[in-house]
This record gives C-alpha cells, structure tokens and sequence, in this order.
C-alpha cells in the first residue's frame, strides 16, 4: 500500500518523518481559559514535553535553552513555568548532576468542571469569552443585514 503510514504517524494528517510533539487535548479546550495560561506557557509546556525524555522521566532544558529556541526572553520563560506549576501541569526540582531543573509532567485535568471547582478565576475568563463571541456574532449578523439591505437598494 503506498499510502501506509505507519500507526505512530497516524495521528497527524500528512506524512511528517521529522518527529512531532503531542499534546492533551484538555490544554487546548480547558486550560486555556486560565487566566495565567497565556500563549508563552502553551509554548513551554509544548517544548517541555518535546524535550522529554522517556527513559529517565523528566524535561530537562535550561531557562536559556527554553528562551532561545521558541524565541522568547528568560523572563517569559520563568514566568511561564511559574504558571505551569501553579496550574499543577508540572513539578518542577533540582537536578541531581547538573545545574538546572528537571521537569515531571502531571496529568491535567479532564473535566471542566472539575478544573473549574480547582481554578474558580477560570470562569470569569471563560464567561467573558463567552460574551465577547456572543457580540461579534451579533455584530457579524447585523453587517450581512446591512450589506443585504445595500445590495436591495
């Protein structure tokens, strides 16, 4: 079968042999209305789980290595894991033989209620999203009334 893609590969929709990083879902769909869950702590936990390594079960890049290859500054790079841990999507020590952390993934949670009851500021967030989408579809449906209405004319 030409087409074959190997069962590993068969999660993304075209043929990549350069390796790929996969992500809970949960993040996209639930963590993302966390008010600290900005766009630079997706992109270090993406990073985090790309750099871990199965065999000793931990992340282990520096703060530079982390800044330097998603392109952001050590700052952001600190503030993000900050938020990770806060969110308990990490845990974060010392290594034993270097001078850097190691990072331990804990599984995030899976139900929104559930993270709701355990990060109550993710409501409001959620909530005003909510509202914002309402008003642009509105505000969407009032420009196709008016632009109905010009071309009547």
């Amino acid at each position: 079968m030409a087409d074959y893609m190997p069962k590993a590969q068969s999660v993304l929709p075209f043929k990549y042999d350069s390796g790929w990083t996969g992500i809970p879902n949960a993040i996209f769909e639930i963590y993302s209305f966390h008010p600290k869950f900005t766009a630079s702590c997706l992109k270090v936990y993406i990073f985090l789980l790309h750099r871990y390594n199965i065999s000793l079960g931990y992340a282990f890049p520096t703060h530079d290595q982390i800044a330097d290859t998603l392109g952001l500054n050590r700052i952001t790079v600190v503030r993000a894991i900050k938020a990770l841990k806060e969110l308990d999507l990490i845990v974060v020590d010392k290594s034993h033989t270097c001078d850097n952390d190691v990072y331990y993934f804990k599984s995030p949670l899976t139900e929104r209620n559930a993270f709701e009851q355990r990060f109550p500021e993710a409501i409001y967030k959620r909530i005003e999203h909510k509202k914002t989408r309402l008003k642009d579809a509105q505000t969407r449906h009032e420009r196709k009334v008016d632009f109905k209405n010009e071309i009547k004319n």
